[in-house]
């Protein structure tokens, strides 16, 4: 493995395009300052469908990605910010059979969406605190029934950009309740909408949503073929997501020499975009890689990165400590399982240790009880072959003394 580890240090770089001026009079002000004391220009949503609308570019800039940084998980781009898209569920870890080191997952909850932290960038907060505010029907099938009369009627009135966004909050919806068929169907006719306007960032939207409920499905190959779609349309950002996607499918696929090469990638894009919350998750990926290969060295050195990584990031209120204990559980577990299989036994049994003690902090029984059996096992491997030992010295004595 050729990649280069960042260095874990400071927080994520400024931003591309945070020196964007507007065109107003209050140019003189960068987007961050005229967010901050609630300017951000005439949002107009049909001049902001042109790339030229300033009050388009004064909020791409403060509107960027942010990661959470649990490894295996399939990463989403943001939706632009006037698609006022539903809270998703939080995606879970993918429980792939037969890797080494990898930890079950979590089944997804519905109430993942109550856990979301805020956003940490200001369009984005402001849009979350909206949607908590905006009282909506809790019954899915109404919101889902609305939302097709709004894409019919959209649809009959040629307003593609408004049709667009009912299918892709339909997507959404389906996928929260765990239909991903059904969310195939409407994110296809997002899809649709999207290549016939000519809409690009669009497009690599429903890529991206089409290539993960494809791969919720079983269905790897019509995955693949939409990520690596994605891929040609994304930005650094997207294809960041893209290759950290095709990843994961090539490692469920048992294929993880693809799937290394791919989370090396994303590791570069997440070296030029500055992103610290990005190259955690991606090192993390590449030391479950390169464990499925045997390579156990760059395995240990990138997991330990991660954790490492893991511990720096700043997230807002109780969600970041329960995301760094769940985080540095996996890890640990990963760590000790890699020791286990590299003959560092020692080190195994002082890993899978600390990965009770942070479950036993979590309340979680069904993980302290997997690192208690793991302990377990690396303490009796470690003293097994001096056991043998004794049990055959102690019956060379036997005989010893029961001869004449």
């Amino acid at each position: 493995m050729s990649t280069t580890l960042p260095e874990i240090s400071g927080s994520r770089s400024t931003m591309e395009g945070a020196s964007i001026r507007s065109k107003s009079s209050s140019a003189i002000l960068q987007p961050t300052t005229q967010a901050r004391f609630g300017y951000l220009g005439k949002l107009n949503l049909k001049e902001a469908q042109s790339a030229q609308s300033d009050a388009l570019r004064n909020v791409s800039a403060l509107d960027s990605s942010s990661f959470l940084p649990h490894v295996m998980t399939l990463q989403r781009p943001s939706t632009p910010w006037q698609y006022n898209t539903p809270q998703r569920v939080l995606e879970q870890p993918v429980a792939i059979q037969g890797q080494g080191g990898e930890v079950a997952a979590v089944a997804q909850s519905k109430s993942g969406q109550v856990s979301q932290p805020l956003p940490s960038n200001y369009v984005r907060r402001v849009r979350r605190r909206a949607q908590e505010s905006k009282k909506t029907c809790n019954d899915h099938r109404q919101q889902l029934a609305d939302l097709k009369l709004l894409a019919d009627s959209a649809s009959r009135s040629g307003n593609i950009y408004q049709a667009m966004q009912a299918y892709h909050k339909m997507g959404v919806i389906y996928d929260n309740q765990g239909q991903y068929q059904e969310a195939v169907q409407k994110y296809k006719q997002f899809l649709a909408l999207c290549i016939s306007s000519k809409n690009s960032q669009g497009e690599a939207l429903a890529y991206n949503c089409l290539g993960i409920d494809e791969f919720k499905l079983g269905q790897f190959d019509e995955s693949i073929q939409y990520f690596n779609k994605q891929l040609e349309l994304a930005d650094s950002t997207g294809r960041l997501i893209a290759h950290t996607n095709l990843g994961i499918v090539f490692q469920a696929m048992g294929l993880a020499e693809h799937a290394a090469i791919h989370h090396q990638h994303a590791i570069e894009y997440a070296n030029r975009m500055g992103a610290k919350d990005a190259q955690c998750f991606t090192v993390g990926n590449l030391g479950v890689a390169s464990a499925a290969q045997g390579d156990l060295q760059t395995s240990r050195i990138c997991l330990q990165y991660h954790l490492n990584a893991a511990s720096k990031q700043k997230l807002p209120g109780k969600f970041a400590s329960q995301t760094f204990k769940k985080v540095s559980n996996n890890a640990l577990h990963r760590l000790g399982q890699v020791n286990t299989t590299d003959g560092r036994l020692d080190e195994a049994a002082s890993h899978f240790e600390q990965a009770m003690a942070v479950a036993r902090g979590q309340h979680c029984q069904s993980n302290e009880e997997q690192a208690g059996a793991m302990l377990g096992i690396a303490r009796g491997l470690l003293s097994f072959e001096d056991h043998c030992q004794a049990l055959v010295n102690s019956g060379s004595q036997a005989v010893v003394a029961a001869s004449p």
